[in-house]
């Protein structure tokens, strides 16, 4: 750290979260312009940057709160109860106002979208009051229109219910006029944390105390003899601390009782998880470098917060700011297909980075976290992906996201437990987990229901086998797409629907799959010649390959691949060609 510059260098993901956080707070303060990304992935930041820096951090945290949390959801609800309770003629009139409901909501939340960061804390409340005005005119409104559809019959109710809803906005708003909501925000993070999280409470200095303890420190840090284990420079014992669990409550940092995602360590008295006055306010900072995502991937992901972490910081930046555009869109309806977060941050990777090598691809990785006020009721949760040699070069070699594109659809992979299938195969391959058994079950589910549709089934079959094939032989992926392709073609030709009908292909199927789901190799292959007898057709040259014993394809692999092309004669190509025409008309 120079007398007017900052030079950080990317490191563990959450230094570099907080890199990605403490930039995306200049970003909002306007001071895009004081720092600049170099070509060895640091990122060189003018001090000026501090000035204010304090308020810029509370207001940025305000809007991201008011992002988050604004809803009418509860307007919503009551008006629809009303709708459900009325007459014909009611019905119709309330129509009208549940659509005033979301274009007010709409409109509310586009005002927060464009809320700008002030140095002066009061001139940004005003802003957050002119919200307030037009959501108090909105519910007025509301509230009127209500009373003129039922003519008095309801006047108490519908006052009372709109005026408890505008009283807890007040108590919304104020509370983050007041630096209350604030510590309850960031408390989920950094539990306990001094000034960030602790007192609770209304605490109109905590911008003041927030400079005295965390900024001061920085601008006035100066060298030493104690390493800092986070970015590797020494300091001065003045501007070392300890790394505790208010620095990111997910990891549950405890020096006595159990180690964590650090490995706690100390030895001759010296301490190895110590971090500087620097990297304390770049920590404070990381909870805005995760993307919060919108509320159906955190059902079914069971986590609230993706980061993309990535070994260069203008690549992180820009990644992690292209998904949360891609998680606002997607939240506001301006996109309506689900997004599998690990695919697009590949795609934006590989879209952005100047050269794509697969060394980029291996150094990428997702950290997922779910945060909790509270431990004793709801555990936070943190979990890590990333990708692998094999992976990478598939990823590379491979257009994968076709594949991915057909397992783009909820699926119940066990009793009660829903996902998003592309995410969870993805995911399952990241952590190298095998995906026969959802093939299985789905195939299984399929051939019950004299269901054709296999081009899910396919692509999982295939994205496993070409991983696998790069890990075990390190075959180039278009050569092991056409190992599996060819053998599928020959299930596809051996018998032609005027020989053996659909009905009949599903009966036989069945007996099939029981086969291979046991491994019950001969009496697949015994099974399988016994149709050609039956059907007096000589057995093709080219299905030897299937009955014969080989190092580059499991038996499981070719058997399946064969199954999925026999229950459906037409070629996969023509699938797609169906599913594709299908999604133009749709549009």
């Amino acid at each position: 750290m120079s007398k007017d510059k900052i030079i950080l260098y990317p490191s563990n993901w959450l230094y570099n979260a907080g890199v990605v956080g403490f930039l995306r707070v200049l970003e909002f303060a306007g001071k895009g312009d004081t720092f600049e990304f170099k070509d060895d992935g640091s990122v060189e930041i003018e001090k000026t940057a501090l000035d204010n820096f304090e308020i810029y951090y509370f207001e940025y945290v305000s809007k991201l709160y008011l992002m988050q949390r604004f809803s009418l959801r509860e307007l919503t609800s009551f008006v629809k109860n009303l709708k459900n309770k009325g007459s014909e003629e009611e019905r119709n009139e309330i129509g009208k106002v549940e659509s005033k409901v979301k274009e007010s909501e709409n409109e509310i939340q586009n005002k927060i979208l464009s809320i700008k960061a002030n140095k002066d804390w009061n001139d940004f409340v005003e802003m957050i009051n002119d919200i307030r005005n037009i959501l108090s005119q909105k519910l007025n409104e509301i509230k009127e229109e209500l009373k003129n559809i039922f003519k008095e019959e309801k006047d108490k109710k519908i006052e009372q219910n709109i005026n408890k809803i505008e009283k807890n906005f007040e108590e919304f708003f104020n509370s983050i006029v007041e630096f209350k909501t604030q510590a309850d925000f960031l408390g989920s993070f950094y539990f306990n944390k001094s000034v960030v999280a602790n007192p609770k409470g209304k605490r109109l200095g905590r911008p003041q105390e927030f400079k005295d303890k965390y900024l001061l420190p920085v601008i006035g840090v100066k060298s030493g003899d104690i390493l800092c284990n986070f970015c590797g420079n020494k300091y001065s014992e003045k501007n070392i601390s300890e790394l505790a669990e208010g620095d990111f409550s997910i990891l549950g940092i405890s020096s006595k009782k159990f180690a964590n995602f650090y490995h706690y360590y100390s030895k001759d008295g010296i301490s190895y998880n110590r971090k500087c006055s620097l990297c304390q306010l770049l920590l404070l900072c990381a909870f805005a470098g995760f993307n919060l995502k919108p509320f159906p991937l955190r059902e079914l992901d069971e986590t609230d917060y993706i980061f993309v972490n990535y070994p260069s910081f203008k690549e992180a930046f820009e990644v992690n700011n292209k998904i949360q555009e891609e998680f606002k869109n997607y939240q506001f309806g301006t996109i309506t297909e689900k997004i599998n977060t690990y695919m697009k941050s590949l795609e934006l990777i590989l879209t952005m980075a100047k050269k794509k090598t697969r060394w980029l691809l291996e150094n990428t990785y997702f950290a997922e976290i779910k945060t909790s006020v509270r431990k004793d009721q709801v555990k936070p949760k943190f979990v890590y992906f990333n990708i692998d040699k094999a992976f990478a070069e598939v990823f590379n070699e491979f257009d994968v996201g076709k594949l991915f594109k057909n397992l783009s659809l909820e699926y119940e992979i066990y009793k009660n437990n829903k996902v998003y299938l592309s995410t969870e195969i993805l995911k399952r391959l990241l952590e190298k987990k095998p995906l026969i058994h959802i093939a299985f079950k789905m195939l299984s589910e399929r051939i019950k229901n004299k269901d054709a549709d296999l081009l899910p089934i396919w692509s999982i079959i295939l994205l496993e086998f070409l991983i696998n094939q790069k890990r075990r032989l390190n075959m180039e992926a278009k050569k092991s797409y056409g190992i599996l392709k060819s053998i599928q073609e020959e299930g596809r030709r051996s018998f032609s629907l005027d020989e053996i009908d659909k009905d009949k292909r599903f009966h036989i199927s069945q007996r099939f799959l029981t086969l291979i789901r046991g491994a019950r190799k001969e009496d697949f292959y015994n099974e399988l010649l016994r149709l050609f007898v039956v059907y007096k057709k000589p057995v093709p040259e080219t299905l030897f390959s299937l009955l014969t014993e080989s190092e580059e394809v499991s038996f499981q692999e070719k058997a399946l691949a064969f199954l999925t092309g026999f229950i459906n004669p037409e070629s996969t190509e023509k699938q797609e060609s169906e599913i594709n025409k299908k999604e133009v008309n749709n549009e």
